[in-house]
């Protein structure tokens, strides 16, 4: 969107004092409301395009595995199954996750549920701004394959970032859950 824009501005097809001698208030009001829309527009295409890499057969992430983290997690997953009741369907990440936020005040996994959102689509921005580079000038130069190619470089490793906060976010859900179930059953002990 951004390297639309700034095409245009380039080529003489938008002139910037154009733009400026508008009305004020209708600037400032279009712009609020475009910036809102491409956020809606934004994080269901993130979301989308994250889950689609870090699900496909070929695995992006034998670049970004966490093998001690993954093993830690798992562990912690399968400690938690423990205290989810049969016959529940889904993952147990959603079942501990809906389980806290409907029986407790802490949710000290927020800021890594946020971190994640926000490198997530901070991913798909520089993901979304490498291809268009490469339509728009169609790989005429060096320059060009160069640009697009560090925000390539870029968008992986906001993809990176986000793995590692979702690693963090689902560690602390495992961890939140289980604790509370053990101090459930201590106070019920006595």
């Amino acid at each position: 969107m951004l390297s639309i824009l700034i095409h245009c501005l380039i080529k003489g097809k938008i002139k910037l004092e154009e733009i400026f001698n508008s009305h004020p208030s209708l600037i400032t009001v279009g712009s609020i409301l475009t910036f809102i829309l491409a956020g809606l527009l934004l994080e269901p295409l993130a979301n989308y395009i994250t889950k689609l890499l870090t699900t496909c057969p070929f695995k992006y992430a034998k670049l970004f595995r966490f093998k001690n983290w993954d093993d830690e997690i798992k562990s912690f997953e399968r400690k938690a199954c423990e205290y989810v009741p049969e016959g529940i369907e889904g993952s147990t990440y959603e079942y501990c996750k809906n389980w806290l936020l409907l029986n407790t005040i802490d949710n000290s996994y927020m800021p890594f549920l946020s971190k994640y959102g926000f490198y997530r689509s901070m991913f798909f921005i520089f993901l979304l701004n490498g291809i268009c580079t490469l339509i728009i000038y169609k790989c005429s130069s060096s320059k060009t394959v160069l640009i697009s190619s560090s925000m390539f470089v870029m968008a992986l490793v906001y993809l990176h970032r986000c793995g590692d906060f979702y690693r963090h976010m689902s560690a602390t859900v495992y961890l939140q859950f289980i604790s509370l179930f053990n101090k459930k059953t201590v106070q019920s002990e006595n």
